[in-house]
């Protein structure tokens, strides 16, 4: 193997080893919301076998690409608010819950 190739792969390995890093600060920097997506996630799963529904099957029904399907139960998605009220009406179950705050009950 020529210097050059060696040269090349360590290069290719450092940037590899690196990842790790990027990858644990995003985490750290995004905490709060994939945790919520990753227990959104788990709901979704949870009543896609339930109601024995493929995640194809769902991906019909809201007319989205199974591909985004997919993104959504591996827990990494940062959904919208629209994009969970879309998976509650299409599955018919609760995936977040939203306290009452004084200013609704005083207007209601």
């Amino acid at each position: 193997m020529s210097i050059e190739k060696i040269k090349e792969k360590l290069k290719n390995q450092s940037q590899k080893d690196d990842m790790w890093l990027q990858d644990a600060l995003y985490r750290q920097e995004n905490e709060s919301w994939l945790d919520i997506s990753f227990a959104i996630a788990v709901k979704v799963l949870e009543t896609l076998r339930e109601k024995k529904i493929t995640q194809k099957q769902l991906a019909e029904k809201m007319g989205l690409s199974p591909q985004y399907i997919n993104k959504v139960v591996k827990g990494s998605e940062n959904l919208t608010i629209e994009t969970i009220t879309r998976f509650e009406k299409a599955l018919s179950v609760k995936l977040i819950a939203v306290p009452q705050y004084e200013f609704m009950e005083n207007h209601s």
